[in-house]
């Protein structure tokens, strides 16, 4: 009877445990929301959350939701953006977002979000995103946009966080993948600098063989002084030794005259 006492109490601890204990995946918010919960900065809210990890749920007290903290790629695509000039640009982008985890911004996801699908959320990015790659657009010029891509997604990453910050969401990656415009201004801009870059190329040639020549010019002038100075001093010293061997017949033959 006590044996099947200690049964019945496992049997029921089990099913509590069953019932009440709530286990999140890696990428799921856990939010239990019904009590009243002090954040660090002071202010109340009527939920609690959890992140990659398990709690027991109050029965009666507090009901369990669920967010998805999955990144969410978003395909952007900007067209007739002004840029600076007023010359409208296109501009294909992709970024990945999702709800950030720091305090206190995942209270503002909590607050704004919860019972939204991932869909609804990237939707709400994905304007955010729109609205300030059009205000960086307009600072710059189609240059800049073209060939400092990074500095472009770099400026929006800056520009949005704040905003994003106020929906519990973030940027983890932001890649410009492609620039363009209706009236071929960066093509026309793409050949001036290719046609600069043959320029400056043939210039360069130009220069390198004529430094090369001036070389060669140079080189052959020090060898033919050099030459001419290796003959004179052979001529000298040819000279040298006519003159001794002159002298050396006339002291002999003086000295042969005189023993005859």
């Amino acid at each position: 009877m006590y044996g099947g006492g200690v049964v019945a109490v496992m049997m029921a601890v089990l099913f509590l445990t069953k019932s009440f204990l709530i286990i999140g995946r890696p990428n799921e918010l856990l939010i239990f929301s019904g009590r009243s919960n002090t954040l660090a900065t002071g202010q109340e809210v009527g939920w609690r959350y959890v992140t990659g990890g398990r709690s027991f749920r109050i029965p009666l007290l507090e009901e369990v939701s669920v967010m998805d903290l999955t990144t969410m790629p978003i395909d952007i695509h900007i067209r007739g953006a002004y840029a600076k000039g007023n010359i409208p640009v296109n501009v294909d982008a992709v970024a990945n977002a999702k709800i950030t985890l720091e305090e206190p911004y995942i209270h503002n996801a909590i607050e704004r979000f919860l019972g939204k699908s991932q869909a609804e959320l990237r939707a709400v990015a994905k304007e955010t995103l729109e609205g300030t790659l059009r205000g960086v657009l307009a600072r710059l010029t189609p240059e800049e946009i073209n060939h400092d891509r990074q500095k472009l997604a770099e400026e929006l990453k800056s520009e949005v966080r704040d905003d994003l910050e106020k929906m519990g969401l973030m940027v983890d990656t932001f890649k410009i993948q492609h620039v363009s415009d209706d009236k071929n201004y960066l093509d026309s801009i793409s050949r001036v600098r290719i046609a600069e870059v043959l320029k400056d190329a043939e210039i360069a040639e130009s220069d390198a063989g004529r430094d090369a020549e001036q070389a060669v010019a140079k080189a052959r002038s020090r060898g033919q002084v050099a030459k001419e100075s290796a003959e004179s001093a052979i001529a000298e010293k040819e000279n040298d030794l006519s003159r001794l061997v002159a002298e050396l017949e006339a002291q002999a033959k003086s000295e042969e005259e005189r023993t005859i």
